[in-house]
């Protein structure tokens, strides 16, 4: 049985022989010591770690939706990446507990809308 035609859990990493059709090369999405990264048909991730390809289905396809990929597939670089701007806007505008303060409201924000998403997904 091909596990491509099988439905995994969202985001639990499978191996695979060959690469599906329908999969097209990306930049996008971070490596984690891959080489090559594709994303396929119905939020299908795949990565190649010498020579060997594991895939995993995202929630919501990046390459269409990329806020709701990182709500639903990628909170934590949501509420890092965030909280960075949040953090950097704050720091030249308010003082530096109000800066804390802005930083912490983006961090709850993002975990908040992230756990949201994945209950409604």
């Amino acid at each position: 049985m091909n596990p491509i035609l099988h439905k995994h859990s969202y985001g639990s990493e499978f191996a695979i022989e060959q690469l599906p059709d329908g999969c097209e090369e990306t930049s996008m999405g971070w490596l984690f010591g891959a080489t090559r990264q594709w994303r396929g048909p119905d939020g299908l991730h795949v990565r190649e770690y010498g020579g060997r390809l594991l895939a995993h289905y995202d929630r919501v396809d990046p390459r269409r939706n990329l806020v709701g990929h990182w709500i639903a597939d990628a909170p934590f670089e949501l509420a890092l990446g965030s909280s960075g701007v949040v953090g950097m806007l704050a720091s030249v505008t308010v003082s530096a507990a109000s800066t804390l303060a802005w930083i912490v409201a983006a961090l709850v924000t993002t975990v908040s809308a992230s756990i949201f998403a994945r209950t409604r997904f």
